[in-house]
């Protein structure tokens, strides 16, 4: 009987993901917010995806 409760458990963690991963793909982007990159400065955060670091070509040092 734990195994179900485990699968039950899991299949309704994975929905919950799925319902709001899609409700998060479906909303509009903020006004302001269309374009980061091109305002982002740089900061510590090397992992951001609005870090000019990210632009760099591999070959590029």
């Amino acid at each position: 009987m734990p195994y179900v409760y485990a699968f039950l458990f899991i299949s309704v963690m994975g929905a919950l993901y799925a319902l709001l991963y899609y409700c998060n793909y479906k909303t509009p982007v903020p006004k302001g917010c269309e374009d980061l990159k091109t305002e982002c400065d740089g900061c510590k955060v090397l992992s951001c995806g609005n870090n000019p670091a990210q632009n760099k070509i591999e070959g590029d040092i």
